[in-house]
């Protein structure tokens, strides 16, 4: 296994400030609860309509490590009512970056 870090883009593309701002508190629970990803982080920048997923997951490969990360950021989008038909109009994949971590896969 290796340790894979991952950053992953979403933008909230019909959403208004005031949207954005209640479905973040889900999103965060969500994603921080996540068992099967580590070291997670979550940035957020309301002007652009932008959240910024990052974070580590033990894999086999980075088509593994890839499928793990954004598993756990729709399961966060979902968690925010972003699972009702037609979810992923709401939010929009923006960038993904992979890289694995030449430190080896310690982590608590």
């Amino acid at each position: 296994m290796t340790t894979y870090s991952l950053r992953l883009e979403c933008e909230a593309t019909d959403a208004d400030d005031q949207t954005i701002r209640s479905d973040v508190d889900a999103v965060a629970d969500a994603f921080f609860d996540d068992e099967d990803v580590f070291d997670q982080d979550l940035a957020v920048d309301i002007a652009s309509k932008t959240l910024t997923f990052s974070l580590n997951v033990d894999a086999s490969s980075e088509v593994h490590a890839l499928e793990a990360g954004i598993g756990a950021v729709r399961s966060a989008l979902h968690a925010a009512g972003g699972g009702t038909p037609g979810w992923e109009d709401h939010y929009r994949m923006l960038r993904q970056e992979i890289e694995a971590d030449s430190r080896g896969s310690v982590h608590a």
